[in-house]
């Protein structure tokens, strides 16, 4: 269902004090009990927390209780008509406040999708370079492409994609890792074709191909073929 308050997004979550349903933009999480409210039902001290309403009116209780029980008279309604906050207020939110600051990792759909167009990217830049497509390695002295290793990326995706699906939150988050793994899957296309239309390997295919056909010629039909080279080399401009 979509959310209530913009109509565009899909809703995740409701709110705590109406229940309307509500999704991830428009949802104001309360810092002191970690639920979702509605703009409508959210407060704002004046140090810049937001609450809920039912928060606020603990809040509210707790300052009454102890502006009663520990403030001498009418100092207690003098705080409350200024605003002001008492220590251990203060302390009593600081708590989730920092757990709430605390940088949280992207979620395992948000690493596959970006893993997977990285590997879009670099299938991209050997399509475009064919010269980027080998390299010759000095202890073997053969020719490796350099697809295969770049097949590191989609498939480290398809693993964060797998591992989302299976510890998601929720369902839309498994869901979306299904675009990641789809990415995935056409960074290895675009590999594969970089490999198979790497000119190089045509090349080398080709020769291989000739070779093969040169040894199973007789000699008179391996010195017709040789002159058929040679005048094809004659008769160039």
């Amino acid at each position: 269902m979509d959310c209530l308050i913009c109509n565009t997004r899909s809703a995740i979550e409701s709110c705590v004090v109406c229940h309307k349903l509500l999704c991830e933009v428009c949802g104001v999480k309360c810092e002191m009990c970690g639920g979702t409210v509605c703009p409508e039902h959210v407060y704002t001290t004046h140090s810049g927390k937001t609450l809920c309403h039912p928060c606020q009116e603990k809040r509210r209780a707790a300052r009454h209780a102890r502006h009663a029980g520990k403030k001498p008279e009418g100092q207690g309604a003098d705080l409350e008509a200024d605003g002001a906050e008492a220590p251990a207020e203060e302390e009593e939110l600081e708590r989730p406040v920092l757990v709430a600051s605390v940088r949280k990792p992207p979620p395992p759909w948000k690493m596959s999708l970006y893993i997977a167009c990285a590997g879009v990217l670099l299938a991209l830049i050997v399509l475009v370079f064919p010269g980027l497509r080998g390299f010759t390695t000095p202890w073997w002295g053969s020719y490796f492409p350099t697809p295969y290793l770049l097949l590191v990326a989609p498939v480290v995706s398809v693993l964060w994609g797998l591992m989302g699906m299976v510890t998601g939150e929720n369902q839309q988050d498994r869901y979306r890792c299904l675009i990641g793994i789809g990415v995935a899957l056409a960074a290895c296309v675009l590999l594969f074709v970089a490999v198979f239309t790497d000119p190089v390997r045509v090349a080398a295919v080709e020769e291989a191909r000739t070779q093969g056909a040169r040894e199973k010629m007789t000699p008179a039909e391996l010195k017709q073929w040789r002159e058929q080279k040679l005048q094809k080399f004659n008769s160039r401009p």
